[in-house]
């Protein structure tokens, strides 16, 4: 009988566990305001073409940023791959960036 009970409570606790986990997880997309949106804001593009210009590791690059359906896409020529990847990363850290597009070149 005790080898039953403790299964039961094994199983309750693994539940309580789930229960938990997806309680935290699903709070944290409770509030809309505080999740990033996909969509590129107004002016998203010339932040982004400032602070590409403003990164050392990307100034003898050839980078242009246009917005088209609410993404930032990135399209030019970069010496490196990652340099290619910089120029992502550069442009995702701006904030309202939203979606970017990374066509860029490597040659």
């Amino acid at each position: 009988m005790s080898i039953h009970i403790e299964k039961v409570d094994q199983m309750t606790k693994g539940l309580l566990a789930v229960g938990m986990v997806a309680v935290l997880y699903l709070s944290g997309c409770s509030d809309s305001a505080s999740v990033d949106s996909p969509v590129a804001r107004a002016g998203s593009a010339s932040d982004i073409k400032d602070k590409l210009a403003t990164t050392q590791a990307l100034r003898h690059t050839n980078i242009q940023v246009n917005t088209q359906n609410g993404k930032n896409i990135l399209s030019g020529v970069v010496h490196t791959q990652k340099q290619k990847f910089l120029a992502s990363s550069v442009a995702r850290s701006v904030e309202g960036s939203g979606t970017v597009v990374n066509q860029l070149v490597v040659k």
